[in-house]
């Protein structure tokens, strides 16, 4: 059969429609099928269900399994109006066995159209997944190459030792390859925000930072820039910060809000004091709102820096 008449009976199948759209059609096709069997024979010929079993069939197929059972049962009750004789009754053990047959197999007809219906709902969401999928992949290797683009083409300030520069961006890189890492490359639409702080705090000295928080998931267009966002607050207390002296410590918090949003929260403490940069850099880019950022926070305070983010969470 032709691409394109597969393509128009499953977009027959799959298409979406309401309750009670679903009970007029079972009904229409019960109808037809009764009238056709009347309009052939009127039943005299024996096999009284010959055309219903096929209206079963379809109903299970294109409307699911319980509409399928409905008309089945309005099948019974249509041939028992219309078809047996008066004063019929299933004394006979003959007609106790056909009635039990018809039962099987109109049991078989319901399972085999709610299958194969169940097989291509379940086939037409993994091709979304795909889709969905290769955009994802599209976008984040467009995006990669952009931050990658950003931070190399930087180079050393004047003055800055090489080495450290480049040991930084290693940092950076690795930070990103963790964002991606835990969204298992875009096939999923969200990351557990603790396993995600743990993995960006990992290159530094995981004992002193203490996190705590609610589990929780955040979304995937927060991923990456959240992953850069620890990382260059990490680096930052590394060379300034609390994590420039001995007994400093940084703790991260978050939380959610009623709409749904996550807030985190950096806070340096038992570090030297601590002011606002002079410049601003790649660093200073890092942490501002973008992507899945809605909202960056700095508050400098004497005892230690403060960040605050706002980033988008997945709903509970």
């Amino acid at each position: 059969m032709p691409a394109p008449r597969l393509d128009g009976m499953r977009q027959l199948i799959l298409k979406r429609r309401s309750p009670v759209r679903k009970l007029a059609l079972a009904l229409a096709w019960l109808m037809l099928g009764t009238a056709l069997r009347w309009f052939l024979d009127r039943g005299q010929g024996g096999v009284p269900f010959l055309t219903l079993l096929p209206v079963i069939l379809i109903t299970g197929l294109i409307l699911g399994g319980r509409y399928a059972i409905l008309s089945a049962a309005g099948s019974l009750l249509l041939v028992r109006l219309l078809f047996v004789p008066t004063g019929w009754t299933v004394d006979n053990p003959v007609r106790v066995a056909m009635l039990l047959i018809y039962i099987l197999s109109v049991g078989i007809v319901v399972a085999i159209g709610h299958f194969v219906r169940l097989l291509l709902v379940e086939n037409a969401r993994h091709i979304e997944q795909a889709e969905a999928f290769n955009a994802e992949l599209q976008h984040r290797a467009k995006n990669t190459q952009q931050m990658m683009r950003a931070l190399i083409g930087r180079g050393p300030r004047e003055g800055e030792d090489p080495q450290a520069f480049y040991t930084t961006l290693l940092g950076r890189i690795e930070a990103l390859g963790r964002g991606n890492e835990l969204l298992r490359h875009g096939t999923v639409a969200s990351a557990p925000l603790g396993p995600l702080v743990a993995a960006c705090i990992a290159p530094f000295d995981a004992a002193r930072f203490r996190c705590e928080g609610t589990p929780c998931e955040v979304e995937k267009s927060a991923v990456t820039p959240l992953a850069m966002a620890l990382h260059e607050l990490g680096t930052n207390a590394v060379k300034y910060g609390a994590l420039s002296v001995e007994g400093g410590s940084v703790a991260i918090g978050w939380q959610r809000q009623a709409d749904g949003h996550l807030v985190l929260e950096w806070r340096e403490s038992g570090g030297p004091a601590v002011s606002p940069p002079g410049e601003r850099g790649m660093g200073s880019r890092l942490l501002r709102p973008h992507a899945g950022l809605s909202a960056v926070n700095l508050d400098w305070h004497p005892q230690g820096l403060v960040c605050r983010m706002e980033l988008a969470g997945t709903q509970a």
